[in-house]
């Protein structure tokens, strides 16, 4: 019998990070499944999703919690198959910086029972205004009975408003 383990980390950036996590999931006989693992203003960050044989679940905490440079929260649970019955987009977002753009977005999405699964956003300079370009990518989820275009139609009435363009595909 497995156990999947839910690890989250954060520490002070610096090179071996990945390397002394997954040496852990490696020796006590883990796989190592998902992750998602950034940067961001010097710090180290992020998730990872391991399937440990169950007897080295305790062994697996207790070498993992040894790592004292990081902060690390881990839940050792059974997790359920959250694919079923739903289906996904992806939404490309670019415009002119301005504050807001994440929340109006993520709003029209929760209103229309979109779930927001992966979000990846950045600042890059305009070539030519001298002014910022945002960008994100935003992964969501919902239930097969909603419409994509119900969902396109309602981030479309806010993109004008917002200054940003955007491309919505089913994935």
């Amino acid at each position: 019998m497995t156990a999947k383990l839910l690890i989250s980390v954060f520490g002070d950036d610096r090179p071996g990070i990945v390397q002394r996590l997954s040496e852990v999931v490696r020796n006590q006989g883990g796989n190592w499944l998902e992750s998602r693992l950034s940067h961001l203003g010097g710090k180290f960050s992020g998730l990872i999703l391991a399937e440990f044989p169950a007897e080295a679940i305790d062994v697996a905490c207790n070498q993992l919690n040894t790592l004292s440079e990081l902060t690390l929260d881990i839940r050792a649970e059974l997790l359920a198959d959250d694919s079923a019955n739903k289906q996904r987009i992806d939404i490309e977002v670019i415009g002119n910086d301005k504050a807001g753009i994440i929340h109006e977005i993520t709003d029209t999405l929760s209103r229309s029972l979109v779930n927001v699964e992966a979000l990846d956003s950045q600042i890059e300079a305009a070539p030519m205004s001298g002014g910022d370009i945002f960008r994100a990518n935003i992964v969501a989820g919902m239930p097969e009975s909603i419409d994509i275009a119900d969902i396109q139609e309602a981030l479309e009435s806010i993109a004008a408003d917002l200054m940003v363009e955007l491309t919505i595909r089913s994935s």
